[in-house]
């Protein structure tokens, strides 16, 4: 007999919906999870609805839930683990056994804060990348999900300043919170100068830019120090401006890219910190309480009403941040 599950989809029309999928057993290499919580990720799903389609869009890629199913090869795992995946928003997912693509959740990590598991690897191979030393003036711009677990990490590198930019209150509170020294609203003052006060006339030495938005690029090269760096994590989608580069040639600017997708899977002595490696890192962070995510989590809601998250997450950023569907 055929068994069948729930899946959430996106049609063209960027409408938010449920279909019923045929749930497939898993093959060599592959496990079958049973879904108890997803966690929406805003700057992918809705950057992705931002881009033209003629089809459904099946979005997610942060899946927490049980083993029901292994398949032939698989070793490390039994019936029944508690794992996080890179399964979609889905009731059953069928999911590759690779390191990098399946973790164990330790035993005092819920399924909800799990989730956070995929979305803190992106951060931390964003502030990895960053190189922030011991009493530097570092930023993050964009207080997002990825910009505040940034943050959180970033807090524990041993910066002298660490400011948090948004343009929602709410979120820069949450910041304030998480461990940012300074938080800035560019709505209510003038961040240029901000900036100089706070850095004493010296500049950022690191913004990380995790919004997704370009048009801060050119804001992070004036609040930048010579020789400063700028690490563009948060996806683009396609976004498209106009830079004037001066600034950064007469500056001697670093813009780095960070794409975790791009973070190695096999370690190597100039790069250990793989993909696995940064996962399984923030979950034990979690774990030990080094990273607080339950302050994150605005809305938890039956997967039944996704449309209404996802409307939340684009429409309503000062009451929304975090979105965990409940499978």
């Amino acid at each position: 007999m055929v068994q069948t599950g729930t899946q959430v989809v996106v049609r063209p029309d960027n409408s938010v919906g449920t279909k019923t999928t045929e749930v497939r057993a898993p093959g060599k290499g592959e496990v079958l999870v049973e879904t108890v919580c997803t966690l929406i990720s805003a700057g992918t799903e809705l950057g992705t609805q931002e881009q033209g389609r003629t089809e459904d869009f099946t979005p997610g890629y942060s899946n927490t839930g049980r083993i029901i199913a292994i398949g032939e090869g698989v070793e490390g795992y039994e019936v029944d683990d508690r794992v996080l995946s890179l399964g979609r928003h889905a009731s059953h997912v069928t999911v590759s056994a690779a390191p990098q693509s399946l973790a164990k959740l330790p035993e005092t990590v819920s399924f909800e804060d799990g989730t956070f598991g995929v979305l803190g690897s992106v951060s931390m191979h964003g502030v990895r990348k960053a190189r922030i030393e011991l009493g530097e003036f570092a930023c993050i711009t964009g207080m997002g999900l990825v910009g505040q677990l940034a943050l959180q990490l970033a807090s524990r590198t041993g910066a002298e300043v660490l400011v948090a930019i948004d343009l929602s209150d709410p979120r820069l509170e949450v910041a304030k919170a998480s461990g940012a020294t300074h938080a800035l609203n560019p709505n209510r003052c003038d961040l240029s100068a901000e900036v100089q006060s706070i850095t004493e006339g010296r500049g950022l030495d690191v913004t990380i830019e995790a919004s997704g938005y370009p048009e801060l690029l050119p804001i992070a090269f004036d609040m930048a120090r010579i020789g400063g760096r700028i690490m563009a994590l948060g996806s683009i989608w396609h976004r498209k401006i106009e830079v004037d580069f001066m600034d950064f040639h007469l500056k001697e600017l670093t813009l780095v890219g960070c794409h975790q997708p791009k973070c190695p899977t096999v370690a190597t002595p100039a790069f250990p910190w793989t993909q696995q490696y940064n996962r399984r890192q923030i979950l034990k962070m979690i774990e030990r309480d080094e990273i607080d995510v339950s302050r994150l989590i605005t809305h938890r809601v039956p997967y039944t009403e996704a449309g209404e998250a996802y409307r939340l997450l684009r429409d309503e950023r000062d009451k929304s941040l975090g979105a965990v569907l409940t499978w």
